[in-house]
């Protein structure tokens, strides 16, 4: 009878004894994720992309999409595009970027401009601590931030080179571009303009914008045809124009040069354009904004990617 009963308090001592293991684990357990979740909450990212098409936003979106999902699942952070209603309507992203502010997210990625109640807006963002990241076109005299995309002087110097080698120093020149109060435009141009300005010969006929308007591109490039013997677009909208027209070499002009159409320049309707790595600057902009939460810091405040100068004959090289 007594060793019975000095089993059962054994046994009690025992049981006892790994309810209070097992209430102490528990509340490890729970400590722990509570840990992980305030050191490794959520981050969430709003990118306000200015327009959806088939060759250059497209394809930063897809660098975008392509290195979050690298990440894998263990990322933690929420990606959520967002478009206007209206092709670079920035009154339309000036409101989406109020929203995003309410929302109190931690990351927003814009094309840059310079309208100045965007300016104020993008600012207020900053001001609340969220941290701002320019892709494609920076922001001129704005606070602490990050600019992924190209070098755009550098573009415009290219285009300028190749102008140069291709009539040998002598043409007239017709210039169609897209906004005025877009920094990375001003400096395609002013790159362009520091290049040809070497070549007295070399005269820019005019500067038109196209307002990123296909049918004011045909308007203004047919105009400018009875003035100009070279015609120079200095953004996407010019050349996707003109390649969707266009089945071959035009007539109106002696040179046509671009950007970003790649099947205008394979097809020669164009015959050089500047290839910018889009799909880099989608990526570029994920891999920051890991890099960030982990250590606080970018790889720099500014990022240059790559140009190529793209045309019929080195087409299959570069595009490779």
């Amino acid at each position: 009878m007594n060793f019975v009963k000095k089993n059962r308090s054994f046994f009690k001592y025992i049981l006892f004894g790994l309810c209070l293991t097992a209430l102490f684990l528990t509340a490890v357990l729970l400590n722990r994720r509570a840990d992980d979740k305030e050191t490794y909450p959520i981050t969430r990212v709003s990118v306000i992309l200015p327009h959806k098409d088939d060759g250059y936003w497209n394809l930063i979106a897809e660098g975008i999409s392509e290195e979050r999902d690298a990440l894998g699942a263990g990322c933690k952070i929420d990606i959520n595009m967002i478009l206007p209603q209206l092709n670079y309507n920035i009154a339309q992203m000036t409101d989406l970027l109020k929203q995003q502010i309410a929302a109190k997210v931690d990351y927003i990625v814009v094309q840059g401009n310079e309208d100045e109640t965007f300016r104020d807006v993008l600012q207020d963002a900053w001001e609340q601590g969220i941290h701002v990241i320019c892709v494609d076109t920076d922001i001129s005299d704005f606070p602490e931030h990050l600019y992924v995309g190209t070098n755009n002087y550098e573009a415009g110097k290219l285009m300028g080179e190749e102008l140069v080698e291709l009539t040998g120093g002598s043409a007239t020149v017709g210039i169609i571009s897209g906004e005025e109060q877009y920094q990375n435009l001003q400096e395609r141009l002013r790159g362009f303009q520091d290049v040809v300005q070497e070549w007295p010969d070399i005269e820019i006929k005019g500067v038109a914008y196209d307002k990123y308007d296909a049918l004011t591109v045909m308007r203004l490039y047919h105009q400018m045809a009875d003035e100009a013997e070279v015609m120079v677009f200095l953004e996407g909208t010019g050349g996707k124009s003109m390649e969707s027209v266009y089945d071959g070499p035009v007539e109106e002009y002696e040179y046509v040069l671009g950007f970003d159409a790649y099947d205008g320049a394979k097809r020669r309707v164009l015959d050089g354009i500047v290839k910018q790595d889009t799909n880099l600057m989608g990526r570029q902009v994920v891999r920051e904004i890991e890099q960030h939460i982990k250590t606080g810091n970018y790889s720099a405040d500014c990022i240059y990617t790559d140009i190529f100068w793209l045309t019929a004959e080195n087409y299959d090289e570069v595009m490779k």
